[in-house]
């Protein structure tokens, strides 16, 4: 795979070009999507013009080497996935968890929406309790709602079901449990919101149906997050 572009500067040209090409991406989502918050997935398509007007509009993005980090610089608003330092973390599992020490950033929680996902999410919020770190949301994707072989795709209305899973299963019990408030959700579509019109899919099928989640968090005063990439990097296709 080749290396993100790491150019010392940024043609006005491509840097126009940039901002013309992700123009109707956010046009659309502030329509469809104007509760959802966008992240940006660094990548080896990942462009310095890109880059520059995610930071321009400051556009969380997630990064997942420090080599990543150093592309999109120091003072861009930056979630990593395997190291600790001053920027938020996504911990996949007991073991990234263990290795974040005492007055670490926020952590993100990624979970699986199954059975096996409670049990792993459960002892990490265990874990975060008694250590006293800072939980700054849940993360999730929907890649197991695939058939065993990856044929059968998810469903856009998967996303209803997984957000309803996490309310029923994670968020309501393991607050009363542990008295941690889960401040915002992050959904993973990084393999699956490709395309400007899954902006309007997935509002449709996940959100008008799943207007109470919707409301749930306002009420509790949780945020919502989308996690794309290609939907960025490839547009227009």
């Amino acid at each position: 795979m080749r290396p993100p572009v790491y150019s010392t500067s940024v043609s006005f040209h491509r840097l126009f070009n940039a901002v013309n090409i992700t123009q109707p991406i956010f046009r659309e989502w502030k329509t469809q999507l104007p509760f959802i918050q966008p992240c940006y997935s660094v990548s080896d398509a990942s462009s310095r013009s890109i880059i520059s007007v995610m930071r321009e509009n400051r556009i969380p993005m997630i990064c997942a080497n420090p080599r990543q980090v150093s592309f999109v610089g120091d003072d861009s608003l930056v979630i990593e996935n395997n190291r600790f330092g001053r920027n938020e973390y996504i911990v996949r599992n007991m073991n990234d968890l263990v290795s974040a020490p005492t007055g670490s950033p926020p952590l993100w929680i990624h979970t699986t929406i199954s059975h096996d996902g409670i049990i792993q999410t459960r002892e990490m919020f265990e874990y975060i309790w008694a250590h006293k770190h800072i939980l700054n949301g849940i993360v999730f994707d929907v890649r197991n709602f695939s058939d065993t072989k990856g044929v059968i795709k998810p469903s856009m209305y998967s996303y209803k079901i997984a957000i309803d899973y996490l309310f029923r299963n994670i968020i309501h019990p393991f607050e009363k449990e542990y008295g941690i408030h889960t401040p915002s959700i992050m959904i993973d579509g990084r393999e699956h919101i490709t395309r400007i019109e899954h902006l309007n899919e997935l509002r449709y099928y996940a959100f008008d149906c799943a207007t109470t989640a919707v409301q749930i968090c306002k009420k509790n005063k949780m945020e919502l997050h989308l996690i794309v990439g290609s939907l960025i990097d490839s547009y227009p296709a």
